[in-house]
């Protein structure tokens, strides 16, 4: 197979007239080619349509500073944008050299100025071709990846408010090389690609020519195995999709654990997953799964375990608290710790808390006016209440039959007149403190964060 404009042109058939196109421009080689490709593709379909533009085209740079020719790439490719007529956006990105993870560092600040640069009606055309997916594949093989991971890189997929499209990822990339050196190109090349201390050089060196000298069709057949990974994920979807209508809650955040459990191991991590990512959590790994199908789901109903993980920008807890898991984003530490002065007749906004407020009941709430001195406190330890009615016990009993969830029992503020506690938010009055008849009271509110996390 050779690639050709034409080639290039058929892969774009299912884009209508009038698609704008912005080609990712590194000024490597595997770019420098789509983008000539994509500017012949203009000629070739204007000369179809007779003479008028068919599709529109720009192009976006994304200058790292990583290596000392980084301005002489943008050059050139600002060159070469201007020679061939085309727009070029240029964006230049800081990343810390020294990071341990330089390369995904990298590329995650690269797709932020993609998200950010192209619009919703436009197509981000990125120049991926047959060799960096089969070396996606084998990295992911690596990693313990499964069919999610082993899919490697889609076809197309959204990408912020608009769509990425890969035309080339069916294509060699010595096919590249031959329609670069043919059409006299000029490119530039990274000296970083040389460096075997990064993991796919590594395997672009020292690893796959010994698999090509074997098995020359590897690329292929990868790529088909890619493919039945993507088809058994959908089938994966499916199935999770039948199980959580079974085990969700009507609260996203929450499903029945005593449920999950009737399902096989496999199927309650593969339900996890698929409930994980609706609910806005980080991918949770194998071992995260495992402990929470191992400990969390058989867990008695008397225990309250927990598993907290994360990624960079949240962090998440998932608790199992009687028959459910709950998940939440893991919140900040309570920043107030001396009485804090309430009146509540005003809305306080707590710090790192939620908000406080009153409403004016008749013949219930706690009774007091306006000028009442209130304040607000956590419980410390050792606390005792009399609510309206009913004998005296510990706070730590009163909560626990409120249903209170432990990780709020510590949140929850409570009302103090002086260092005496006469309101529990949510709970109720203490005794002495309940408006009746015709008096007016304040039915208190306590709005906890919003612990999603999706928030």
């Amino acid at each position: 197979m050779t690639f050709t404009a034409e080639s290039l042109l058929e892969q774009l058939s299912d884009f209508p007239p009038g698609s704008k196109f912005v080609v990712a421009y590194s000024g490597g080689l595997d770019s420098c080619v789509l983008l000539h490709a994509m500017h012949r593709v203009l000629t070739i379909s204007a000369a179809a349509y007779g003479g008028a533009p068919v599709y529109s085209l720009r192009a976006i740079h994304v200058n790292h500073g990583l290596s000392p020719n980084a301005q002489q790439w943008q050059r050139l490719c600002e060159q070469t944008c201007l020679h061939l007529g085309v727009a070029l956006h240029c964006e230049e990105v800081e990343i810390d050299p020294d990071v341990a993870n330089l390369e995904n560092l990298a590329r995650d600040k690269r797709y932020g100025v993609f998200e950010r640069e192209v619009e919703a009606d436009e197509c981000l055309l990125m120049a991926h071709h047959l060799d960096d997916q089969a070396e996606t594949f084998l990295l992911r093989s690596l990693r313990g990846a499964g069919p999610r991971g082993l899919s490697s890189m889609p076809l197309q997929r959204p990408l912020g408010k608009a769509m990425l499209f890969r035309p080339l990822l069916d294509i060699p990339r010595d096919q590249l090389a031959a329609y670069a050196q043919r059409e006299g190109l000029a490119w530039v090349e990274d000296e970083s690609n040389q460096s075997v201390q990064f993991d796919r050089n590594f395997l672009r060196h020292e690893v796959l020519p010994t698999i090509a000298a074997r098995w020359p069709s590897y690329r292929e057949s990868w790529q088909r195995s890619a493919q039945l990974s993507a088809e058994a994920d959908v089938l994966l979807d499916e199935l999770a999709r039948i199980d959580y209508e079974e085990v969700k809650a009507q609260v996203p955040t929450i499903v029945d654990a005593s449920k999950l459990q009737n399902l096989s191991p496999a199927r309650q991590r593969n339900t996890l997953r698929y409930w994980l990512s609706l609910a806005g959590a980080p991918e949770p790994g194998w071992n995260v799964l495992t402990h929470i199908v191992n400990g969390l789901i058989p867990a008695g109903a008397g225990s309250q375990p927990e598993i907290r993980w994360q990624t960079d920008s949240i962090s998440v807890v998932l608790r199992r608290y009687r028959q459910n898991l709950y998940l939440q984003k893991v919140l900040a530490g309570l920043a107030v710790v001396a009485p804090v002065p309430w009146e509540p007749q005003k809305v306080l906004h707590l710090p790192s808390n939620g908000l406080l407020y009153g409403i004016v009941k008749t013949g219930d709430g706690l009774r007091v006016d306006e000028s009442t001195p209130l304040n607000l406190r956590y419980r410390v330890g050792g606390e005792s209440c009399k609510l309206d009615g009913r004998r005296t016990r510990p706070l730590k009993k009163i909560l626990q039959d409120a249903n209170i969830a432990p990780w709020l029992r510590d949140r929850l503020p409570l009302v103090y007149l002086g260092d005496e506690l006469v309101c529990v938010p949510g709970v109720g009055v203490c005794d002495g403190w309940r408006a009746r008849g015709k008096e007016l009271g304040w039915q208190v509110i306590w709005v906890p964060p919003d612990a999603s996390p999706q928030a």
